[in-house]
Parts: structure tokens; C-alpha cells; sequence
């Protein structure tokens, strides 16, 4: 049953009183269990990429993240501008323009050969710096490429399999990771990820697998909006969510994500600050089809969907989620309204 049956999930994050940042030091009780993978395409899912993925590197294209009130759009990152070759007849060639006198935290530049060199590293399983982790984290999120090429030292051409406007959302994803670097440390990703180096508005300064990542500001970055104003960044594999309330009572960290929520009332009376938002990711039951499964019936699905008690969830998760309608919050920009017919959540 593909439907949802529990709600969309409520994003939430709970800092302590403004006293937590006056040394100019953030600590960051993660979810994870571990630091995300440093080389350049994490692991550990949408986290990942938002402790080590946006803070150490750049894509061609990146997410605005400037407000939490709007959905993200895509902006231009190490590259200024891209688009379909108007030459090209079949509408699968695109161009980027990349951003000039950008360089990575080793002092080596950005050019159109790291960018193939990057995508090499991910998809050419014979190319030196191939890397597996980084392979089984980054090629399924760019499903539409097909070759690539340098054109010059600033400009890259990317074709897709088919004529596919996707494409810049794909991008967005694959992070930039310095050549030089890794050949400096030995052509060995083990080494780089100890020292990593990308474009991004943060270094990594200290790293303790399993226990804990520091990062401090990029001071040469190339987009000064978002140079750090913090000192350091330190990020600390919480995933047990008691775990992460205990260490935010004791002071151990300064913001957490996902508290469980009947912890939320307490924490709100001890005076933090508490933060939510929707996003779009769907808590789903993918029920067993095999042959003689029940579930293979629809009117036992219907039934099941139906008998999920969604606002009853909500009230016992403390209010922090939205009673689904489908996979997108009620409103979402993606969401098409279509008018209802037949029975109220017919899964499928």
C-alpha cells in the first residue's frame, strides 16, 4: 500500500538560550551515528548532506537555503549559469559556465577538469579516483547523464540520455572535491577523508569517527553572504533521541534535532527555543504482496487506510507532524488538487 497511512513528518530542531553561542562555538547533537562520510558525497542520508555535504563542499548548482519560511529553489553555485546548447538539435547537450577564481580550501583552482575529474570519480569505474562509497552515495542522483566533457578551462558540457529538464536538480546534488588534494594525500580517499578539501564556506579542522567533526569558517569564500560567523562547527553523533535531550539539558550541545516529543513541553518550560517546519518526507508502510497476502485484496488495504486514526497520531506525537493526504503536505507547491471522487484514501 503506497499511500500513506501515518503523516508527513514536521522538521524540528530545539537550541538552548542565546548564552549557548557566546563563545562562538555551535554543538550540534546529530541523528547520526556517525560522521557523515567527509570525501564529498555523504552518506547518512539528507543529513549527511546537510552537516558535510553544504557545509565543506559546493555542487554546479546549489539550494537556496537563505529562509525557512519557502521552499528551496535552485541558485547558481561553481556554476554561473547553465542551460541547453541552442545548437543542439536533440535537446540533450546543456552548458555551464563555471565561476571563475574559485578555490579549494588547499589553495588549488576549480576548473572545468575537476568538474570531470568529479564526475569521473562516481561513474567511471576504471578512472584512478574512482571511489565506491562515493559512487553508491552519488550515481543514482544523476540518473540522466550520459557523457561529459570540457569545452575550456571554464565551461563544461553535459549531455543526458534523453532530453531531460531535471537535469539542474540532479546536479545539485554531486559535490566538488579537490583533485589536488587527493593526489597529495596519496591517491587514497581513507587519507583525504582525515583531510578533506572542497569549495564550501566551511573546513574541516578536527575528525573523530564515530564520535565527533569540527569545522571552522572559510574565510576566502567565494559567496561572502554566507561566510561563516561562527568560529567553529562542532558535530556530535547523538542518535539516541533521550540521548540528545540529556545532552542538551546538561549543556553537552547547544542544538538538537528530532527530541522525541513528549519531551517537548519540558523543554519548552526550561525556556529553549523550539523550531518546526513540514517538509515533504512521507513516513510510508510498504505492506507485503506476496501471493496469499490478504493485502493483496483492495478492500483490506482501503479498509487499513482507512482505519488510521491520523489525527489521533498527531496529538500523540505533541502536534509535530501533518496527517497525511498523500506524499506532500496539504498546500505543498507540488501537490495538485484534483477532485474527489469514490471512497475517502483508496490505496493502491
Amino acid at each position: 500500500m503506497k499511500r500513506a497511512i501515518a503523516g508527513i513528518a514536521a522538521a524540528l530542531l530545539i537550541a538552548g538560550g542565546p548564552a549557548a553561542y557566546a563563545q562562538g562555538t555551535l554543538r550540534i547533537g546529530m541523528t547520526a551515528s556517525d560522521i557523515p562520510l567527509t570525501t564529498g558525497q555523504t552518506d547518512n542520508g539528507g543529513e549527511g548532506m546537510r552537516f558535510m555535504g553544504y557545509t565543506v563542499y559546493d555542487a554546479l548548482i546549489n539550494w537556496d537555503l537563505s529562509s525557512a519560511t519557502k521552499p528551496s529553489g535552485l541558485v547558481p553555485g561553481l556554476a554561473t549559469s547553465w542551460g541547453l546548447d541552442e545548437a543542439d538539435a536533440s535537446k540533450t547537450k546543456w552548458i555551464f559556465k563555471l565561476r571563475e577564481g574559485v578555490k579549494f580550501h588547499d589553495g588549488s583552482d576549480f576548473t572545468a577538469e575537476a568538474v570531470i575529474w568529479n564526475l569521473d570519480k562516481i561513474i567511471k569505474k576504471d578512472s584512478p579516483q574512482f571511489d565506491p562509497r562515493q559512487s553508491g552515495q552519488g550515481l543514482t542522483r544523476i540518473p540522466a547523464v550520459a557523457a561529459y566533457r570540457a569545452i575550456d578551462k571554464y565551461t563544461v558540457e553535459i549531455s543526458t540520455k534523453a532530453p531531460d529538464a531535471t537535469l539542474p536538480y540532479q546536479i545539485a546534488w554531486i559535490m566538488m572535491s579537490s583533485p589536488a588534494q587527493w593526489e597529495k594525500v596519496g591517491k587514497s580517499w581513507d587519507a583525504f577523508a582525515r583531510t578533506p578539501s572542497g569549495t564550501g564556506p566551511w573546513k574541516l579542522d578536527k575528525f573523530v569517527p564515530r564520535e565527533r567533526a569540527e569545522l571552522v569558517p572559510n574565510k576566502d569564500y567565494w559567496d561572502k553572504a554566507r561566510v561563516p560567523k561562527l568560529d567553529r562547527l562542532v558535530l556530535l553523533p547523538l542518535p539516541e533521541a533521550n540521548a540528545r535531550v540529556a545532552a542538551l539539558r546538561s549543556g553537552q550541545v547547544d542544538w538538537v534535532e528530532a527530541p522525541p516529543p513528549d519531551a517537548i513541553p519540558s523543554l519548552k518550560a526550561a525556556g529553549m527555543q523550539i523550531v518546526t517546519n513540514a517538509y515533504p518526507h512521507n513516513w510510508t508502510w510498504h505492506l507485503s504482496r506476496i501471493e496469499g497476502s490478504p493485502w493483496n485484496d483492495i478492500r483490506v488495504r482501503k479498509a487499513a487506510n482507512l482505519a488510521v486514526d491520523r489525527d489521533g497520531m498527531k496529538e500523540m506525537l505533541s502536534g509535530l507532524m501533518i496527517p497525511a493526504e498523500g506524499f506532500f503536505p496539504p498546500g505543498h507547491q507540488s501537490v495538485i488538487r484534483l477532485p474527489r471522487t469514490g471512497s475517502a484514501g483508496a490505496g493502491t
